[in-house]
């Protein structure tokens, strides 16, 4: 393996390592703190089951990420380490999200909570919108890399003036 390809492979390692530890060392000790505040009817300025879930969705698109690090990880060790060629590069899917389940005995939604609902399903589509975003940045920023490999640059002899 050549020494760029080591370095590149290790960078990756790194990146994913030390994502999945900030992940689990900061922000969910962060989230953890928020729901604390959030049960203590003292706290100011006490956030809302909104702003949890918000937190919550930017934590799954940590996870996400750093899944598809260690997934790309897992495709370069079948592949002896050797950088993957885009066909090789298999894009994860996403299962379905799990649709919440309505409360029994429930009676027809107010109008606040149609508004609940309709705020809910903004941030699920803005959500959505914000994933698709990131692989396709994901996407495009490996295969610039792998195609950078590629390139040749051609430089013309200098022209000598008679």
């Amino acid at each position: 393996m050549c020494d760029l390809c080591l370095s590149a492979v290790l960078g990756k390692i790194r990146s994913a390592v030390g994502s999945a530890q900030l992940l689990m060392s900061q922000k969910f000790q962060q989230f953890r703190e928020l729901c604390e505040e959030n049960l203590n009817p003292n706290a100011h300025p006490r956030p809302i089951s909104q702003d949890l879930a918000g937190f919550w969705d930017m934590l799954q698109l940590s996870i996400e990420n750093i899944s598809l690090k260690f997934d790309e990880l897992h495709q370069l060790k079948a592949n002896n380490w050797n950088p993957l060629t885009p066909p090789e590069i298999q894009e994860r899917r996403m299962p379905p999200p799990v649709p919440k389940k309505p409360l029994k005995g429930h009676h027809p939604p107010l109008a606040r909570d149609r508004s609940l609902e309709s705020s809910e399903r903004q941030r699920l589509e803005a959500r959505k919108r914000l994933l698709a975003a990131k692989r396709a940045a994901s996407v495009r920023q490996s295969s610039a890399t792998e195609s950078a490999d590629s390139i040749e640059i051609y430089i013309p002899e200098a022209q000598t003036r008679l």
